[in-house]
């Protein structure tokens, strides 16, 4: 029977006989997986090497940017050092201006009031004495004085408006002085009345003369003598040292 040639035509390989024993074949198998295994942890352990190379080099590139970090934490910390006299002094400078502002907020300057005064007064009329009663702002919190009423409550009973004390004034004075005639003094607390104003809202409240006598001693020019007295508004206060709302500045 020729060989190979049924094999050959129906497209099969022909079968192989291994004559070796089988002691043989499981050592050359037990070897080719040693090698294979061999191989394969090689393979590993290069990729092992490779991947600690490259997270050495990462973490000596961490621990520099660290080092650079503490020693940026460690000169921030020095000039800090060196800067707290001056953030110390910055506090007490906002302190001192806050104290200002509270001591200045309810100041009212007399030479204004002076000024105001002798622009207001007629020529005819003249003023012997003048004082001045200034409400605190603890009273302007507290009860309100006899006559004052504080600002959003409602007059109490027997103030009116236009009478002394109306409309929450800070601070009020009291005339005593003389005039030529009744017509004189009247011209004077109607010219109280019409004085300055300050941002809208009017300076002098209240005007109010409570006598006017004419003198009884003959004399070549009769004169009349008075007391009156009016009150100031909030408008009287200077504003000096006070921050202004929206642009955070204080007016000297």
């Amino acid at each position: 029977m020729a060989s190979g040639a049924p094999w050959t035509k129906r497209g099969m390989e022909p079968p192989r006989i291994n004559l070796l024993p089988g002691h043989i074949r499981e050592r050359r198998l037990i070897r080719r997986q040693r090698v294979g295994i061999g191989a394969a942890a090689a393979a590993l352990l290069v990729l092992l090497g490779i991947w600690y190379v490259v997270e050495s080099r990462t973490l000596a590139e961490a621990r520099e940017d660290a080092e650079r970090e503490r020693q940026v934490a460690v000169d921030l910390r020095a000039r800090r050092v060196r800067l707290q006299p001056f953030a110390d002094m910055d506090a007490q400078i906002a302190a001192a201006r806050r104290m200002q502002t509270d001591v200045y907020a309810r100041e009212i300057r007399m030479s204004g009031v002076m000024r105001d005064l002798s622009a207001i007064v007629p020529s005819n009329v003249w003023l012997t004495k003048m004082t001045a009663s200034l409400t605190t702002a603890a009273d302007a919190g507290a009860a309100p004085a006899v006559g004052t009423t504080p600002a959003g409550a409602q007059a109490p009973t027997g103030t009116t408006p236009g009478s002394p004390g109306a409309s929450s004034p800070v601070a009020s004075l009291t005339f005593a002085g003389a005039g030529f005639g009744h017509v004189d003094v009247g011209r004077f607390m109607r010219t109280l009345a019409s004085g300055p104003t300050k941002d809208g809202q009017r300076v002098y409240l209240n005007p109010y003369f409570t006598s006017s006598q004419r003198s009884v001693e003959p004399a070549e020019t009769p004169t009349v003598t008075f007391s009156a007295s009016v009150d100031l508004s909030q408008a009287a206060f200077s504003g000096r040292f006070q921050a202004d709302r929206q642009t955070g500045a204080s007016t000297p």
